[in-house]
């Protein structure tokens, strides 16, 4: 393929990250956000040290890093992970991930590799949340890759997902890169963590090989991430509430404020799970091959998922029982109806607490 065959979906290289910081420190947000990831520095030290950056490489691990570990250290009641030794050093592979958060699940993953001296993934993300030039910038200055999010004409969607599929597989197994994309579009709002069969589907169309064997060489991780709150949960309530009454529309500037909710509200305990690589036995199927891959990654996940006291008490609410009483306290309990409680009673109500039980419900089945 040519050298700019994917020059549309790509993140920015070296050069174009120099010009693109030239634009992000004109920002007038800039000084505030530099401000929260370093606030024992002189705003104009960190805006130098900003401007001098010179590859996507270096921004990663020292801004973007630092910005992670700030946004855990002040956000959070402590992280958590297991199961990195999944990770060899040297095999590129596609991270598979549930999705609460839309920037942290997989930045959280980016933060830990660093830490332990590996090269970060690229990150496939809807380009729906290119709302701003800002945003735009600091998504693609940091290896994110842009995949359609559907609508229009279903022809040119397939070729746009065919031709996302065959860049995401010259990373993984000519480039040696890791990638990591979510289990289906968009957040689970509902609390369930299913793989959408189309975002397998779609995995298998980056090359004429046959099906199984092009999943299996890309070396497939489960992973989940859990959070004992979501900064977000009101809202996702209030959207699965209206949607299901068919009075939903999304407003203008409501993926960019989802993204800033959910970096600053408290999180309460964080924990990152990864899973043992999908073998090629595990993917194999004399059936549906994208029904059943999504059916493996569905178990892996939940599996994997860390049930918080939040998930065992919204259970036990929705149950009216106290089956998992010794999982959370009574401080946790109040913090919890005072959530609930700013919904309307009923439906939105019960809405919001199946977003928290249904871990739980996915973990008993």
């Amino acid at each position: 393929m040519e050298a700019n065959t994917f020059d549309d979906i790509r993140p920015y290289n070296d050069a174009e990250l120099r010009e693109a910081l030239k634009r992000i420190v004109k920002w007038e947000l800039i000084p505030q956000i530099l401000k929260f990831i370093y606030p024992q520095m002189p705003v104009e030290e960190s805006m130098q040290r900003l401007q001098n950056v010179q590859t996507v490489k270096e921004l990663q691990i020292t801004f973007m890093y630092d910005a992670i570990c700030r946004i855990v250290s002040t956000t959070t009641q402590g992280f958590s992970h297991s199961g990195f030794d999944y990770i060899r050093k040297g095999k590129p592979c596609l991270y598979i991930s549930n999705h609460r958060d839309i920037t942290l699940d997989a930045f959280l993953l980016q933060m830990l590799l660093i830490s332990r001296q590996r090269k970060t993934s690229y990150i496939v993300f809807g380009n729906n949340l290119m709302e701003t030039p800002l945003l735009r910038d600091l998504f693609l200055s940091n290896h994110l890759i842009q995949m359609e999010r559907g609508g229009g004409n279903p022809r040119a969607f397939y070729r746009s997902l065919q031709h996302l599929s065959q860049y995401l597989h010259s990373l993984i197994v000519e480039q040696r890169e890791s990638v990591w994309i979510a289990q289906k579009n968009g957040r689970s709002k509902d609390g369930v963590d299913s793989t959408a069969p189309a975002i397998v589907k779609m995995l298998t169309l980056g090359s004429d090989g046959p099906a199984d064997k092009t999943l299996a060489e890309l070396n497939i991780i489960p992973v989940s991430v859990s959070y004992e709150w979501d900064p977000c949960d009101l809202m996702k309530a209030n959207e699965l509430y209206h949607r299901a009454h068919g009075g939903y529309h999304k407003v203008e500037g409501e993926d960019t404020n989802s993204v800033t909710t959910g970096i600053i509200g408290p999180k309460g305990h964080v924990h990152l799970a990864i899973g043992k690589p999908l073998s090629s036995t595990e993917i194999a199927t004399d059936g549906d091959l994208a029904d059943h891959v999504a059916a493996v990654l569905d178990k892996r996940i939940q599996k994997l998922y860390k049930l918080m006291p939040t998930n065992y008490l919204a259970y036990d609410m929705l149950t009216g029982t106290n089956q998992h009483r010794q999982h959370y306290s009574s401080e946790v309990k109040n913090q919890f109806l005072q959530r609930m409680n700013q919904l309307p009673e009923g439906e939105c109500q019960r809405i919001f607490m199946e977003m928290y039980a249904n871990p739980v419900i996915s973990a008993r089945k």
